[in-house]
């Protein structure tokens, strides 16, 4: 920056020594007034490098040269005639006012110019996200479009299978109850996806109305466990909730879903066997939910990035919604939700809820 300005002002010296240079060539065939436009000419080309010092200066150095060699007494700063101080002031002046408009006038086609860089930079941006955004929709529209379709024949699977899985002839069978069971538990696991897919869509278009209400947490929990007891039957689930727990106003059926796909994210990336646990507490005008696991935790990218849509561990199932539909879920509430890893192993997922 400082070998900079002092280009300019060296700049704005040879420019006045040039201008005396062309002075002396016209001096004494032409008037002083002519000699007076060389200097102003000199301050113009200066001032369109856009520098305002080394601008002054060369007006400064103009009037001064001008009164050292061509006014007479030439070569001393005398003056016979007091008119010339007149003339000094007027060419400083002028050539002051002349550098300001033309450094002005720089400025201002400078930014204009970046204003038009802006304004074609936010209408690309603009563009883009438009683009995104009905890319995003067409995507929503067809994960609806495509869940309900599923989710009639899959209902239809899975009530036939747990008919027939009723039948006292299976016991017979130990092989056709294994393949049937077989055909419920994965029906029961693709009915859930879809039933994430069309909760993600309805989200993401703000279908969804929360009917809150003053709920004990601790019967949102119980419901939750009942319906998971198949999935955690080889697993202890250590449970944590103080009876004095306070009401919480929530909508019990969104929180319900928030749990199950907390604890499925658990069983899908533990070992199989290890414990899972879940605590309550109530914590400055909120509840605190953590749902904790003994796996292999989170990297330390992965924290945030697990509640993104359909970011998942490509070697495990899953969709990658479980987890950004709680998070909807809980931003809908006015409550947050994150994930850490734990000290003694394991992730652990908290989030809150506004009491």
């Amino acid at each position: 920056m400082i070998n900079s300005s002092w280009r300019e002002y060296g700049f704005a010296s040879a420019a006045v020594g040039a201008c005396t240079a062309v002075c002396f060539a016209m001096y004494p065939r032409f008037e002083l007034t002519n000699l007076v436009m060389i200097y102003l000419l000199g301050t113009l080309i200066v001032a369109t490098r856009g520098y305002r010092g080394p601008a002054a200066a060369s007006a400064a150095l103009s009037v001064l040269c001008f009164d050292f060699f061509f006014v007479p007494p030439r070569f001393t700063f005398s003056v016979s005639d007091a008119q010339y101080i007149w003339t000094f002031a007027v060419m400083f002046a002028v050539a002051m006012l002349i550098s300001h408009l033309t450094i002005r006038l720089r400025e201002e086609a400078e930014a204009a110019r970046q204003g038009e860089q802006r304004s074609a930079w936010l209408m690309e941006k603009a563009k883009k996200a438009e683009i995104e955004a009905e890319g995003e929709r067409m995507r929503s529209s067809l994960l609806s479009s495509v869940s309900h379709d599923f989710r009639t024949p899959l209902t239809v699977i899975v009530g036939s299978v747990s008919a027939l899985l009723e039948k006292d002839e299976l016991a017979k069978s130990p092989k056709v109850r294994e393949l049937l069971e077989n055909i419920q538990t994965e029906g029961e696991r693709l009915s859930h996806l879809v039933q994430n897919l069309l909760e993600a869509t309805r989200l993401e278009s703000g279908a969804v109305h929360l009917r809150k209400e003053a709920y004990p947490f601790e019967e949102v929990l119980g419901s939750t466990l009942e319906r998971l007891e198949k999935s955690l039957k080889d697993r202890q689930v250590k449970v944590d909730v103080p009876e004095n727990l306070p009401l919480v106003p929530m909508d019990p059926t969104l929180i319900e879903q928030v749990l199950m796909n907390l604890f499925e994210n658990a069983i899908r990336y533990t070992p199989a066997k290890t414990s899972l646990e879940i605590s309550a507490a109530a914590e400055d005008h909120s509840i605190v939910i953590a749902v904790a696991d003994h796996g292999p935790g989170l990297k330390a990218n992965e924290l945030e990035k697990v509640f993104d849509k359909f970011y998942h561990d490509p070697s495990s199932p899953g969709a990658g919604l479980g987890l950004a539909i709680c998070r909807a879920i809980v931003n809908a509430h006015g409550g947050r939700i994150w994930a850490e890893n734990n000290k003694t192993g394991g992730a652990i997922f908290r989030f809150t809820l506004p009491l």
